[in-house]
């Protein structure tokens, strides 16, 4: 038998016993040889890198896509969802909600801004009992008509579903002018509520991206044009908490931020867990941002956009 004869029969054996799953037995009787000499081929087609195995499932992909954005970011922990299709966005929400109730104390402060993302983790945390925490109102109301996802009616669901406490902001989320922001800012039920969100336990909250020709959904309606354009003139890709931030992570200070009604930038860091839950093709440059940014503890999101996130990372 010539080497390439020998080389194609070890290649019907490797082929016949791990892709077609015959047995050895079978295999001896199909080519005339005996179950040792076909136990002898397949390790040399082994040998010989023939065969090579490499062993694959989601859930690998998953784990090294977050050891790879904990390393790269300096992240507490990144949880990445298997899944890429509609079932995400309940897989994400459910493993944000897991870290909730992970970090939770008896008595936590937790904050929660706004939006979709942090709706669908209220939504998946499990009623349970912990009378002595709080949540509170981390940014305030929206000018849209969907109340399901501002923050006021998060908290209150939120703390139905804990069995607590909680505290809302009665203020919009942009207010005129500085001053107008700084009278409410002294009303004690507003001061009070931005002062224990600035020193939460842990904040639950989702990144909003700035658009070319529309604003985030938090600022519809409020946000004068003017406003929006100098965050793209100056840079802006997205916004945490209402601030926003531009693609090499450095806050955007522009003129309307003195109008935010919202726990301050620099107290963010300071909150032990700062859990963001968001996927999404949009939210990408919004994502790198705050990340690069050090505004984030915990990550949740999915491989897709994982990937593209650390893709980013230059």
């Amino acid at each position: 038998m010539t080497d390439r004869e020998h080389i194609q029969t070890l290649l019907t054996v490797a082929k016949r016993y791990w892709l077609e799953q015959a047995t050895q037995a079978e295999i001896a009787a199909e080519i005339g040889y005996s179950r040792s000499m076909v136990s002898r081929l397949l390790d040399e087609a082994r040998r010989r890198g023939i065969i090579t195995f490499t062993v694959q499932h989601p859930l690998q992909r998953a784990i090294e896509l977050e050891q790879d954005l904990t390393r790269t970011f300096g992240l507490a922990c990144a949880r990445v969802a298997m899944s890429d299709d509609d079932s995400a966005a309940h897989e994400v929400s459910r493993m944000a909600s897991d870290l909730v109730t992970t970090y939770m104390h008896p008595d936590s402060v937790i904050a929660l801004s706004n939006g979709r993302g942090v709706a669908s983790v209220v939504r998946a945390m499990t009623p349970t009992r912990h009378p002595e925490a709080t949540v509170v109102q981390a940014i305030g109301g929206t000018a849209r008509g969907n109340l399901v996802l501002d923050s006021p009616e998060l908290c209150r669901q939120l703390a139905e579903r804990l069995g607590c406490a909680y505290r809302v902001m009665p203020a919009p989320v942009l207010v005129s002018n500085p001053q107008v922001a700084a009278a409410l800012k002294a009303e004690k039920s507003i001061g009070m509520t931005i002062a224990m969100a600035s020193h939460a336990d842990i904040l639950v909250t989702g990144v909003g991206a700035v658009g070319v020709n529309s604003v985030a959904p938090i600022f519809d309606h409020v946000m004068p044009e003017r406003a929006h354009a100098e965050l793209l003139s100056r840079g802006a890709v997205g916004h945490i908490c209402g601030h926003h931030i531009d693609a090499q992570g450095r806050h955007v200070d522009a003129d309307f931020c003195q109008g935010l009604m919202t726990i301050p930038i620099d107290r963010i860091p300071s909150i032990t867990h700062v859990i963001v839950s968001a996927f999404g093709a949009e939210k990408v440059p919004a994502l790198s941002a705050i990340l690069r940014a050090h505004l984030v503890t915990d990550l949740v999101t999915d491989i897709a956009t994982a990937k593209a996130v650390l893709d980013r990372r230059g």
